[in-house]
C-alpha cells in the first residue's frame, strides 16, 4: 500500500470520527430556555430600555451558524457572575444580522445591514462580537470585541465598560484580550 493512500485512509477516519463529536445546538428561541436568569431583549426594545433605564446597551451580534457564539452562550452566558453583572448594570440585546427585520434606530426604521453599518462604523464584523454601547441616546463611538470570551475574560471586559462608562464621549476604545 502506497503512503498517499494511508494518508487518504487515516484523513477519511479522522473525518467520520470527528463527524460523531457533539457541537451544541443552538437557535435564537433556545436563549430564554437556556438562561432563564439572563434576560434578553430585541434591538428595538432593549435599546428604548437602555435609553430609559440610564444603563449600557450590550448588544451580543450572533448568527444561529456561529460555532463561537453557540459557546458563549453554553459557557460564557450560564456563568453566574456573568449573569448577575449583565442583570445588574447592562440591558443585553441579542441581534442576528440574519434574520430578516426592520429595527428602530433614531425612530427610523432600518435594515439589518443598515444597523450593522452603524454600529460597527470602521470596524471589522466578526462573529460572536460584544459590543458596549456606553450611552445609547448618543451616538458615540461604541467598544467592541469579537470572538469567544471565556466567563473569566468576559468578566474582567464587562468591569472594564462599566469603568469607561464615564468616559465613553471621549471616544476611547478599551481592549481586552
Amino acid at each position: 500500500m502506497r503512503p498517499t493512500h494511508i494518508i487518504f485512509i487515516l484523513l477519511s477516519l479522522t473525518m467520520l470520527l470527528s463527524s460523531f463529536s457533539e457541537r451544541p445546538v443552538f437557535r435564537y428561541d433556545d436563549i430564554s430556555l437556556k438562561n432563564d436568569t439572563l434576560k434578553w431583549y430585541s434591538f428595538n426594545e432593549g435599546h428604548s430600555k437602555a435609553v430609559r433605564e440610564n444603563k449600557i446597551l450590550m448588544v451580543n451580534v450572533s448568527t444561529e451558524s456561529c460555532y463561537g457564539c453557540k459557546l458563549m452562550f453554553k459557557h460564557t452566558y450560564t456563568h453566574r457572575g456573568v449573569i448577575d453583572t449583565l442583570n445588574k448594570y447592562f440591558i443585553c440585546v441579542y441581534f442576528n444580522p440574519q434574520i430578516d427585520s426592520s429595527y428602530l434606530l433614531n425612530s427610523k426604521k432600518v435594515t439589518p445591514k443598515e444597523l450593522i453599518k452603524y454600529l460597527f462604523v470602521d470596524e471589522q464584523v466578526a462573529y460572536p462580537t460584544s459590543l458596549f454601547w456606553f450611552h445609547p441616546e448618543s451616538e458615540e463611538k461604541h467598544s467592541v470585541h469579537s470572538g469567544f470570551k471565556e466567563p473569566p475574560i468576559f468578566l474582567k471586559l464587562l468591569s472594564a465598560a462599566q469603568a469607561m462608562r464615564p468616559f465613553g464621549f471621549l471616544g476611547i476604545n478599551l481592549k481586552i484580550d
